[in-house]
């Protein structure tokens, strides 16, 4: 095995960016990085975590892997290679086997890297037959010049299915191995963009009241500026929409400082426009009364103590619902009432229901809402599986989402899902023991959802209904936001390094 590892000839590092290409030139960049990529991708997993996805993406891909000495490296079996798609022959000269290499970083932090390993050891295909009449077979001969060329040029080869090649081929011969990064895309994929869990305070550990340990530096500092909330930043594509009585619906990945700082955006040039807003966020509704008091309140530290004191914002498993960054909108929402806007924040959410059960609350409570103001702009704010009408619940195939609810009263409701670049967000997952774990995790998009990295938050419409929704708010490269209670984290350093990591 060690043999095999010194004879890779090509190591190409990098990981493939999650963009969207809205042009020729962008998908010819796309494939540029693709083939000659700039960075390794860090993956925010114990490599032993990354290694076991690895391994079911290379079983669904017909191979399996066996780990060597170092179980960090795993193997497969060679294969005969197809030499081109579409034709019936193979050559019993051409093999491929794949190697995966895991790199433990951090306990935490880990690289995966997926090696194509080939090899060609030539045989008697090149030898000139005649047929009865002494004639050259000049087909065969087509044939074989056509296999020698596709050999000299690399050409990319299909898998053959059977496991081992022929006992007389010898495969002591040089290997050259390249990094398959169309795979590693896949792995990347599957890692980071399961869909976020959410926790529910009713079954979950409460943290004790930690105010007294707040440093000063903690508390947002909106408050203290003398001048009202001005709206610093347009939505570019969300004018056509506004009206008097208008339902959007924004599909969020929890747990990132872009998604709700854009909808604060929202919220703002609504008011702007001189229209009342009403916005709702996936908070359980116990929460309501200190919202109110707080939206209310001038917002000093010990306003902001009062409001963090309830279930919601102390409970030990955070999933992202109660970030910093929702804090922070909440607060926008106050200084913009301070300035005089008709504007104010409902919790929808419950801890006593599951599944669809949950979501029919959530949705009886956004409607009651909209019955008392109906003529609000009304933002609501949730985790995408709540308010795509098509329901992709894996753990129910019977899941009613949010969303189907409020379309049956509203058919003018719109429907945003968040387009994104890859980053970082704060979220919960299941570990292999069954136990939660909430920590930075990655995220990247799939290429539908996949938005520039750079620029101001935007509203992009499609032609129809796709896919559960009517178009995307794109808000760029995705940055965690911690929990609302950290005592850590809340700004990023001045020099902090980009979300996928050069190494």
């Amino acid at each position: 095995m060690r043999r095999v590892l010194t004879c890779l000839l090509l190591l190409a590092t990098g990981c493939a960016r999650g963009t969207r290409p809205s042009d020729a030139d962008a998908a010819q960049r796309e494939e540029a990085e693709l083939a000659t990529p700039r960075f390794e991708h860090i993956y925010m997993l114990p490599v032993d975590r990354a290694l076991a996805e690895a391994t079911e993406l290379m079983k669904q891909n017909g191979w399996t892997l066996h780990p060597m000495e170092n179980r960090n490296f795993l193997l497969t079996q060679w294969r005969s290679a197809e030499l081109t798609e579409g034709r019936k022959w193979r050559s019993d000269g051409d093999h491929v086997r794949y190697l995966v290499v895991g790199e433990p970083l951090a306990p935490r932090q880990s690289v995966v890297r997926i090696f194509r390993m080939s090899r060609v050891a030539f045989s008697n295909d090149a030898e000139i037959k005649t047929d009865a009449n002494h004639n050259l077979i000049w087909n065969h001969m087509l044939q074989t010049e056509v296999e020698q060329s596709f050999r000299r040029m690399g050409q990319p080869v299909q898998l053959a299915q059977r496991e081992e090649p022929a006992p007389w081929v010898e495969l002591d011969g040089p290997v050259k191995g390249t990094r398959d990064l169309k795979l590693e895309r896949d792995l990347m994929l599957r890692l980071e963009s399961r869909p976020s869990l959410e926790t529910l305070t009713g079954s979950l550990r409460i943290k004790g009241d930690d105010a007294f340990a707040r440093d000063p530096s903690f508390y947002l500092k909106r408050w203290r500026r003398p001048s009202p909330e001005t709206c610093e930043r347009k939505v570019a594509g969300f004018q056509p929409l506004l009206r008097a009585g208008l339902t959007v619906l924004i599909g969020e990945q929890l747990g990132t400082r872009e998604a709700p700082a854009a909808v604060g955006d929202l919220v703002c040039e609504a008011t702007e426009a001189g229209l009342s807003v009403t916005l709702a966020l996936s908070i359980p509704s116990t929460e309501q009364e200190r919202i109110d008091a707080y939206v209310a309140s001038p917002g000093a530290p010990p306003d902001q103590d009062a409001l963090l004191s309830g279930d919601f914002w102390r409970k030990a498993q955070q999933d992202g619902r109660g970030s910093r960054a929702v804090m922070d909108l909440i607060d926008r929402v106050r200084a913009l009432r301070a300035r005089g806007s008709t504007v104010a924040v409902v919790a929808f959410d419950t801890d006593m229901a599951h599944g669809s059960t949950r979501d029919a609350r959530m949705a009886r409570a956004v409607l009651n809402r909209r019955a008392v103001r109906p003529n609000d702009v009304l933002l609501v704010l949730a985790g995408n599986a709540h308010t795509r009408l098509v329901a992709e619940a894996a753990w129910n195939e019977n899941f009613v989402p949010m969303s189907r609810h409020l379309a049956e009263t509203d058919p003018g409701l719109r429907i945003l899902e968040l387009g994104y670049a890859q980053g970082r967000r704060w979220g919960c997952d299941l570990e292999p023991d069954g136990s939660l774990h909430c920590d930075v995790m990655g995220i990247t998009p799939g290429p539908r959802v996949a938005a520039r990295a750079e620029g101001a938050p935007s509203i992009r419409m499609l032609p129809a209904l796709d896919e559960g929704f009517h178009g995307f708010l794109d808000v760029g490269t995705l940055n965690a936001s911690l929990p609302a209670i950290a005592l850590r984290g809340h700004e990023p350093p001045p020099d902090a390094p980009a979300a996928s990591g050069a190494r």
